[in-house]
C-alpha cells in the first residue's frame, strides 16, 4: 500500500512538473522596448544601401548601442528641414544623424558625443597650397550656410588667414565642381562629404594634412525627452569609444578613425 502511494506521489509530481515547463514554453519572449530614430540621408553616415536597408556609420553605432541597452532601433527618414519640428511633436524619440552639438547645446538633452567630424580643406594634386596660411589671398569654395562658412566668417580657427575670396554654393557638389573647373583654389567642408567626389579622382586632389575644425556629434532628445535613456546611451557610446567598437565601424566607411573618435585639430 505504501509502495503505491509513493508511485501515485511521484507521478503528481512529474504531471507538475510537465505543466511548469509546458507553462515556461508557451510564455512569449518579452519584447523589447522601441526607439524611433529620425535621420536624414547623408551618406556615410545615414543612407539606405542597394537592398533598400538603412546603412552608414550613424545607423551601425544605432544598432549597436541599442543592441547593449535592450532597445530595438526603429529608423525614421526625415527631411532635412523637419527633423527639429517632428522631434518636438513626438514623431520620432530622437534625431540621429551627424547632428552637431555646438550651438545647441541647452536646445535638447544630449547622448553623447559619440564621435567628431572633420572640417577640412581639400586642393587640386598640383596646388602649391600646403598650409592654412597658404590659403591668403586665394578663392576658397565652401557651402552656403554651413559651418565651413561659419568657422571663416567668424575666424572660429586661429590659423587661418583672412578669406578675401569666399564663394558660396547651395550644395557640396557645386563646391566641388567650382573646385574641379578652377573657379576656386580650394574648397573647405565636412571630410565625408568631400570625399563622395574626390574619391572619384584619386589621383586628382589632396587634403592639407590639418583638420581645420572638429566637431563633436550627439544624439538630440527634445528637451522635455527621456534624460535617463540619453544618460544610458551616452554611457553605452563612451563604453563603444572605449573598446573601439565606434573606430571598427568607422573605419569600414574609410575615415580617419582616430580623429573621428578623439577629435581635435592639428
Amino acid at each position: 500500500m505504501r509502495k503505491k502511494a509513493w508511485i501515485l506521489l511521484l507521478f503528481a509530481m512529474l504531471i507538475a512538473l510537465l505543466c511548469a515547463c509546458s507553462d515556461t514554453a508557451q510564455q512569449p519572449e518579452t519584447e523589447k522596448p522601441k526607439i524611433r530614430i529620425g535621420g536624414t540621408t547623408y551618406a556615410p553616415y545615414f543612407y539606405r544601401n542597394i537592398g533598400g536597408h538603412y546603412t552608414g556609420i550613424d545607423v551601425e553605432i544605432a544598432e549597436e548601442a541599442c543592441a547593449r541597452i535592450g532597445y530595438e532601433p526603429i529608423f525614421v527618414e526625415l527631411d532635412i528641414d523637419k527633423g527639429f519640428e517632428l522631434l518636438n511633436e513626438d514623431y520620432v524619440d530622437c534625431l540621429w544623424c551627424c547632428l552637431t552639438m555646438e550651438g545647441k547645446e541647452d536646445k535638447f538633452i544630449w547622448a553623447g558625443p559619440y564621435m567628431y567630424t572633420q572640417r577640412v580643406v581639400v586642393v587640386p594634386a598640383d596646388s602649391e597650397i600646403e598650409t592654412l596660411e597658404d590659403l591668403a589671398g586665394k578663392c576658397v569654395a565652401v557651402q552656403a550656410g554651413s559651418i565651413s562658412e561659419e568657422i571663416i566668417l567668424k575666424g572660429l580657427n586661429p590659423n587661418l588667414p583672412e578669406i578675401t575670396d569666399l564663394s558660396t554654393f547651395s550644395t557640396v557638389g557645386e563646391v566641388f565642381t567650382s573646385l574641379r573647373k578652377g573657379y576656386a583654389d580650394a574648397a573647405i567642408g565636412h571630410e565625408s562629404s568631400l570625399r563622395l567626389y574626390t574619391d572619384e579622382y584619386p589621383d586628382g586632389y589632396r587634403y592639407l594634412n590639418m583638420n581645420m575644425y572638429s566637431d563633436a556629434v550627439g544624439v538630440a532628445f527634445k528637451p522635455d525627452g527621456d534624460a535617463v535613456l540619453a544618460e544610458k546611451l551616452t554611457q553605452t557610446l563612451l563604453e563603444m569609444r572605449e573598446d573601439g567598437t565606434t573606430a571598427a565601424i568607422v573605419k569600414k566607411y574609410g575615415l580617419d578613425a582616430e580623429k573621428s573618435v578623439n577629435g581635435g585639430t592639428e
